[in-house]
């Protein structure tokens, strides 16, 4: 962390100390002056709910908490009340973060919340506090007047007194506070949030994105409030309980003294011990709140923020692209953590190992386009040398690869067969497909030549190119040791390319979809290439005629949904087709045949 961040930090903490400093003011101010002017209202928490609405939950318990203390300076009772602020502070704080003080009609619902807690729970704090009778406040007048009816007890008394004057108080208050809110300018009231970022602050989406990865797991900020809370809850405990057996002994010893008056202080001693408690109870349950919350908020910044980002940007490191590898590894080094501890350490080596991860991958990839562009060379090498013992059929192998690879584009765009033909399936086809006469290899040289039609003899002969296809390709596949998407459907062009949609066709006699998809396609690529090609025994076909015999075989011979297609694209055939005899004769000065693939 650089010099200008320090000193902006600490710019910003002396900023909102003097904010807070005000708060805690304005509290003091508003309950004095209803106290000179003699109004029976309190008004002593404006502060700490404009404290807990713009810097949230540990701003608004410390504003309450000090109020208190200082108060208790001029008046010791109300050091015990100190609780009933720091729950007010807590309840305002929760629901300004849903947003209730963003409209008036959403605000006034926390005012009976607040006479709640103000009113019943500090009615029941009051008659606890002096041994179940009427204290001397503010709604002391009001209980006395109760009571003197005839019809209450003391206890109801002071509650419906408390209460009925605490609703008052917290509808003065909630107005008085929603309309400072309005005043107050938004873009001041949202610099007001007490944060301790160890890191780049998160919006509130990757907030709730990272609270949300393991709902079923129990949280760190769980276990660490259980921790504080059962510490903190012993240690209250402990104290109450061996500072009442003091009080009852100093109590025990000083009732023998008096002698006389000893009866009656016996009798006493049970109700004053239940002040004692209660009073020492207050006073650790406001204290204990205070310490538990500003352990939640330092956790938050310094341990829950930094893990669950870390956490949350590792687990959703794609592994999908170089481009998604590069931008995850951008999005987890602006997360910028910096605490100076061992998180700060561990931050550093996840970065460090997933840079050096990237960076690996990045290479592998490299290293498999490399290969992959070496094997589809190798693939074209090879056609080309089976090709060349067949001195009839020119570049045939490069100009049906073209046209299978635009029959599966129309098939993907058209959504025919929607699943099956995708990216990788065109891309394993189409490299594949220069392979599908690679059982001519094992074909007679005679034949293959031969300038005139094949007999019967020698056709039977031609016909077993495909199971000889077939075999190479199995025992390329026992090499591999598997049969990826690459291989089968290599086995699948060089076995059943001749196969005919109503199963009339060879080796197998397969009839209609039960014939493998991309043999089907290359038969269509097949013929029409074959069509427009000069033969030894014919003259090649025109693009029309070509288009009309694809048309009468569909059905029969070929995929009615391939030769649709086939026939609605026949623009792009055409394109294709011509790109074929410019790259294939030479006009753009080499032989790429790549680019007719």
């Amino acid at each position: 962390m650089n010099n200008t961040t320090t000193i902006a930090k600490s710019r910003r903490f002396a900023k909102l100390i003097a904010v807070y400093l005000v708060c805690i003011l304005i509290n003091i101010l508003f309950s004095r002056v209803c106290g000179w002017l003699g109004i029976p209202l309190f008004l002593d928490c404006i502060g700490t709910l404009l404290a807990a609405i713009c810097g949230g939950f540990l701003p608004g318990i410390i504003v309450g908490y000090v109020t208190n203390l200082i108060n208790s300076v001029f008046s010791p009772d109300t050091a015990y009340y100190a609780v009933i602020s720091v729950l007010i502070a807590l309840t305002a704080s929760a629901l300004a973060y849903k947003g209730f003080y963003k409209k008036f009609l959403k605000s006034l619902v926390s005012i009976p919340v607040f006479a709640f807690i103000g009113g019943l729970l500090g009615s029941l704090l009051t008659y606890l506090l002096y041994g179940f009778g009427m204290g001397e406040g503010i709604s002391a007048p009001f209980a006395v007047k109760l009571l003197e009816s005839g019809t209450l007890s003391v206890f109801w008394a002071q509650l419906i007194s408390d209460v009925s004057i605490d609703l008052i108080d917290k509808t003065v208050t909630v107005l008085i506070v929603f309309g400072l809110l309005k005043i107050i300018p938004g873009k001041f009231s949202g610099s007001l949030k007490l944060t301790s970022w160890q890191q780049r602050p998160l919006g509130k989406d990757e907030i709730r994105a990272s609270h949300n990865m393991d709902v079923a797991r129990r949280k760190l900020s769980n276990r660490i409030i259980m921790i504080v809370g059962s510490v903190m809850a012993f240690v209250a405990v402990t104290t109450c309980i061996i500072s009442y057996v003091i009080y009852r002994q100093f109590a025990e010893s000083h009732f023998a003294v008096m002698g006389t008056v000893a009866d009656v202080s016996a009798e006493a001693a049970p109700l004053d011990g239940v002040m004692f408690i209660t009073r020492l109870a207050s006073l650790f349950i406001g204290f204990f709140i205070v310490i538990l919350v500003f352990c939640l908020w330092h956790m938050k910044y310094h341990m829950t923020y930094p893990i669950n980002s870390m956490t949350y940007a590792a687990r959703h490191f794609a592994y999908n692209s170089e481009q998604d590898l590069e931008a995850d590894l951008a999005k987890l080094a602006d997360l910028r953590i910096s605490t100076g501890d061992e998180l700060e350490t561990l931050y550093d080596a996840i970065l460090k190992t997933m840079g050096d991860t990237v960076g690996y991958i990045e290479d592998v990839q490299k290293k498999g386009e490399q290969i992959s562009k070496m094997q589809n060379g190798l693939i074209y090498i090879l056609a080309d040398l089976v090709e060349s013992r067949d001195k009839c059929t020119g570049d045939h192998v490069k100009k049906t690869a073209a046209y299978v690879r635009l029959i599966l584009e129309l098939l993907r765009d058209s959504g025919e067969y929607n699943g099956v033909v995708t990216d990788k399936y065109i891309e394993d086809v189409c490299n594949c497909a220069p392979l599908h006469d690679i059982g001519k290899i094992k074909v007679s040289d005679l034949i293959l030549n031969k300038p005139a039609r094949l007999s019967d003899e020698e056709y039977v002969e031609m016909k077993k190119h495909t199971t000889a296809g077939k075999a190479i390709i199995e025992s390329a596949m026992e090499l591999t040791g598997g049969s990826s998407g690459y291989l089968k459907e290599a086995l699948n062009l060089a076995t059943y390319h001749h196969e005919k949609w109503d199963g009339s066709g060879y080796p197998e006699g397969l009839k209609g979809e039960d014939i493998p998809l991309s043999a089907r396609i290359m038969a269509v690529s097949d013929v029409y290439d074959a069509l427009l090609s000069d033969r030894s025994y014919k003259k090649a076909f025109s693009h029309e005629e070509a288009m009309k015999i694809l048309m009468e075989g569909s059905g029969k011979h070929f995929d009615p949904t391939i030769i649709r297609l086939f026939y609605e694209n026949e623009d792009k055939v055409k394109k294709v087709e011509e790109e074929n005899r410019k790259i294939i004769g030479g006009e753009q000065g080499n032989k790429d045949y790549m680019k007719a693939v």
